[in-house]
């Protein structure tokens, strides 16, 4: 049967809590207006898909990225930036705009344990980009070399499911709240080179979002908790430090339980895995540091973090 046509795509789910892979799909031919919209139901169904041989070029990718939606470019939305200024050594960010490397290899092509991102370390459970004023809707990450039996596996969470089967009094207690994200840390946790590390909450830097947000498609309610480190960082903005901590600590061992997950623990070259950003939160193993692991990855752009009740509550 012929790639890309409608009839020829099959949608085989996980099992788990969330995905799907596609098949029938190859991305780096022309796609047609109606496969892309059909792409779009099933991602905003599965909320995370994964497509094998995927074998992109940068400039492809990026070009999906402005099919499902807008490419986010790195740099033009205020990333890493603090007054203004953008840090020098940016060996993160691709040579084709909106394209960033995920990888642990340093600037001689060799794998290291640290890396000026996030090397080869664990990555815990967040959503992507949460600490800007309008996050990414979603995120492609495209494989090009991935180790052997070498871990790096990328864990994903519904929080459709984490807010659905909250406890009666942990919904009551989050009704209206929101959370500032700290903008200030990368994903492993490092303080950005041109931020400095929050001395108290007063100076945490970054945008107030709801704890719970409305995705625009499917209308459901879905936890919004971003990224989390130790404080003064991220926090509830309408709770003193202790009651925070104590109602952040409660929400994030709810959300992140095993059956809302599942984990592609199978990357090959050429899979590409597509994640909503607006209802899944996801994770990284660590890597093995003696064995290269390079992806690219492209952000589409969302649109403004709605809370299901009045936004008259946020604080300022």
């Amino acid at each position: 049967m012929t790639e890309n046509q409608l009839d020829g795509i099959t949608v085989i789910p996980t099992g788990k809590a969330l995905g799907a892979e596609v098949r029938g799909i190859d991305l780096a031919k022309d796609v047609s207006e109606d496969l892309i919209a059909r792409i779009k139901e099933v991602w905003a169904e599965h909320m995370v898909l994964l497509l094998r041989g995927q074998f992109l070029e940068k400039e492809r990718l990026a070009d999906l990225a402005a099919l499902f939606g807008g490419l986010m470019v790195p740099g033009s939305h205020g990333f890493y930036l603090k007054d203004g200024h953008r840090p020098g050594d940016s060996a993160r960010i691709a040579d084709v705009p909106g394209v960033t490397y995920i990888s642990n290899l340093d600037k001689e092509g060799k794998p290291q344990l640290k890396t000026e991102g996030s090397g080869s370390a664990e990555l815990l459970w967040h959503s992507d980009n949460s600490y800007m004023e309008t996050p990414p809707m979603g995120s492609l990450l495209n494989a090009v070399r991935v180790p052997t039996n070498g871990g790096g596996h990328t864990r994903f969470c519904n929080q459709y499911l984490a807010y659905e089967t909250l406890p009666d009094d942990l919904k009551q207690a989050i009704e209206g709240m929101h959370i500032k994200h700290d903008r200030s840390r990368n994903t492993s946790g490092k303080v950005r080179v041109t931020f400095e590390r929050a001395a108290t909450r007063e100076d945490v830097i970054g945008p107030v979002h709801p704890i719970v947000r409305v995705h625009p498609v499917t209308k459901k309610r879905a936890l919004y908790l971003g990224r989390r480190f130790d404080g003064p960082s991220s926090h509830i903005v309408e709770l003193p430090e202790a009651e925070s901590e104590a109602l952040l600590d409660r929400l994030w061992t709810h959300a992140t339980q095993e059956e809302f997950v599942w984990e592609q623990d199978d990357w090959r070259p050429g899979d590409l895995i597509m994640w909503d950003n607006q209802a899944v939160m996801h994770a990284r193993t660590a890597v093995d540091h003696t064995q290269a692991r390079l992806l690219h990855r492209v952000l589409v752009q969302g649109g403004p973090v709605v809370a299901p009740w009045s936004e008259d509550a946020a604080a300022e």
